[in-house]
């Protein structure tokens, strides 16, 4: 990290809380490094708020990084957890669960920790437990072919749907996943 100064810390800030944070050049501990450096330079949050027009608890969330176990820290100077929203999930839950929700929620095709939470709170599951049945709820990502068929072949799929009941739709699906895990 870069060594902090007034300008620097401020330049920081300015540069990666007005942008989406896909567009950060910086990660989030970097950022809230840089409002630590600030609040201890100006005295309080407040006065960080008012010098960099931003609201009180958008810095509070920033700081929130700060009080996260170191490993999980560095998942988030890796930018493997790169959102305030996540951090302040994590942040809610027992030391002993924040680490393995921060490495499962790191490799989560959904990145949302807050099913994660909900879980590990209402349902009192374990992380694992919470995770895997967060993944069987998720609605799988499927894509739609519009194909052309002469009338003869389209006969044909129709009467070997029936023969099968199913639809002509999934004896179509079922031929060409068939095919293609022959190949």
């Amino acid at each position: 990290m870069k060594k902090l100064d007034e300008a620097t810390a401020l330049a920081i800030i300015y540069a990666n809380t007005r942008r989406k944070p896909e567009n950060r050049k910086e990660d989030i501990m970097t950022i809230a490094r840089s409002f630590d450096y600030l609040i201890k330079l100006y005295g309080s949050r407040k006065a960080v708020s008012e010098k960099t027009d931003l609201s009180d608890e958008m810095i509070r969330q920033f700081l929130t990084a700060l009080k996260l176990p170191k490993e999980i820290q560095d998942m988030i100077s890796e930018r493997k957890i790169d959102s305030v929203d996540a951090i302040r999930n994590l942040a809610t839950l027992e030391d002993i669960k924040q680490i393995e929700t921060a490495k499962i929620y790191s490799k989560s095709q959904s990145k949302d920790a807050r099913d994660i939470k909900r879980l590990l709170n209402v349902g009192k599951l374990e992380v694992k437990e919470a995770k895997n049945l967060i993944d069987k709820a998720k609605p799988k990502k499927f894509h739609v072919f519009i194909m052309d068929f002469e009338d003869t072949t389209y006969q044909n799929i129709v009467k070997n749907a029936k023969l099968q009941k199913i639809r002509p739709a999934d004896l179509v699906r079922k031929i060409v996943t068939e095919w293609l895990n022959k190949n």
